[in-house]
């Protein structure tokens, strides 16, 4: 042996190369390999699991996608996407940004009145309890989107929407002091759309709907006079919300009272 090999050097003073070998192993990443094998196994088993499943083979996503567009809509294919919003509305529930996306998506294939059995079905589907859940734990924007929905199934399962207790968050949204003028329209228009359902108008009188919207009729000028606002344009759509929100609460004492709407 020469001296100095032991320690990485040669007789003429040059890293032996040993040593370099030695350092480029060092250097190399033995996991990689493993984790190649790994994400194959991975891939291998979810396309052995969604064989036969009917669900399409790609990766899970990272963000939620918006509902698909269709210009020829069949029941079938109402209750396939109502089944995939659900389920990104369940996964997706502390993802404001999200869940508003997914409801957007919602009012879009909900939007026809006429297509009676995609709103059965996704009453079936306990749509409607996933909803009102958003309004428990969501608020601005994304309450705002999960209303506008509701809107839409008022009058077509109102009594789906009772059972599921809709009648008192509703009523508590309405209820909150310095509540958004869409906010407080929105939730009078679900109100107003239960009337018209026999059981349901009984429910909505029992709650005391009817001495809410006295008392928000009342207390709106004062509302509206504790409002600030940045710019002229900030003022011209709070004017205009508050007159909605004004009309809105007049028809629903209307149909409380048992007068015809005018």
């Amino acid at each position: 042996t020469v001296p100095g090999e032991f320690f990485g050097l040669t007789a003429l003073g040059e890293i032996c190369p040993c040593v370099k070998l030695c350092g480029v192993l060092r250097a190399m990443n033995y996991s990689h390999d493993t984790e190649m094998d790994r994400d194959w196994a991975a891939d291998q088993l979810r396309r052995k699991k969604n064989l036969g499943s009917g669900l399409s083979d790609m990766p899970v996503r990272r963000a939620t996608a918006a509902l698909p567009q269709v210009r020829h809509f069949s029941v079938e294919l109402g209750f396939s996407l109502q089944c995939s919003a659900l389920s990104a509305l369940a996964i997706n529930a502390g993802n404001p940004e999200h869940v508003q996306r997914i409801c957007h998506g919602l009012l879009a294939l909900l939007y026809d009145k006429e297509c009676l059995p995609v709103h059965y079905e996704f009453a079936e589907l306990k749509g409607v309890e996933a909803l009102l859940a958003v309004l428990r734990r969501h608020g601005s924007g994304t309450a705002l989107a999960a209303l506008r929905v509701l809107e839409k199934l008022s009058r077509t399962v109102p009594r789906e929407f009772c059972v599921a207790g809709g009648v008192d968050v509703l009523a508590r949204c309405a209820e909150v002091p310095c509540q958004a003028p869409r906010l407080l329209e929105a939730s009078l228009r679900c109100l107003h759309g239960l009337t018209f359902d026999t059981e349901a108008k009984a429910a909505v009188e029992r709650r005391g709907v009817k001495d809410i919207a006295e008392a928000l009729l009342e207390d709106i000028p004062l509302r509206k006079g504790r409002q600030v606002v940045s710019s002229q344009e900030e003022q011209r759509l709070l004017e205009e919300a508050w007159d909605d929100t004004t009309v809105i609460c007049r028809r629903l004492l209307q149909r409380l009272n048992g007068r015809k709407c005018r």
